[in-house]
Parts: structure tokens; C-alpha cells; sequence
């Protein structure tokens, strides 16, 4: 999994640019991933107010690889969820005995 970092121009009461992180296999998933506001950590909206609504310009989006080999946030909540659920109780060893 990479790590990418997107912009995306949008027009708002003055043009600002949308930039976040997307994480993909490839460049193409990336951005095909960053169309779906779920799917992009750290946003930061740069423009002058803050009072109305936007619409994003998506073709003029670029994509940038940010890192390589890296686990997605969502993969390691996961793996966290897993690993929390697997936890034995204390006393697991002595019951299995008893069985």
C-alpha cells in the first residue's frame, strides 16, 4: 500500500484547494479513491472564508506518491480491533484445564 497526497482545486465564495492523503495500491486507485470524502485522511482546505458551500473541480486533481510500503489508518485499526478481540482472559489456561 502507498501513501499518496492529493489536491483538488474547488471553487468556494473565494478558490481554494482540497489536499488530504490517500492510500492505494497505485496512482489511478488513488485517485479514484480521493472522488469519496471516507477515503482521505489529514484534510486541509485552503482558501480566505469559510461560509458556503464548494464544488470540487476533480479534473484538475493531481496525485503525488507521498511514501511507499505503508499500512493504510484503516489496517491498523483493524489489526488493533483483531488483536483486542483476541485477548484471553486471565484465568483462560486454568479453565481449559478443567475441560
Amino acid at each position: 500500500m502507498n501513501k499518496y497526497f492529493v489536491k483538488i482545486p474547488y471553487s468556494y465564495v473565494r478558490y481554494g484547494t482540497l489536499s488530504a492523503f490517500v492510500y492505494a495500491e497505485d496512482e489511478e486507485e488513488a485517485e479514484d479513491l480521493a472522488y469519496d470524502c471516507d477515503n482521505r485522511q489529514s484534510e486541509d482546505y485552503e482558501d480566505g472564508d469559510d461560509c458556503g458551500s464548494n464544488e470540487y473541480n476533480y479534473s484538475d486533481m493531481t496525485v503525488e506518491l507521498e511514501e511507499e510500503d505503508v499500512d493504510s489508518p484503516d489496517d491498523e485499526n483493524r489489526l488493533s480491533a483483531l488483536q483486542q478481540s483476541m485477548l484471553l482472559p486471565c484465568n483462560y489456561s486454568k479453565d481449559l484445564v478443567l475441560l
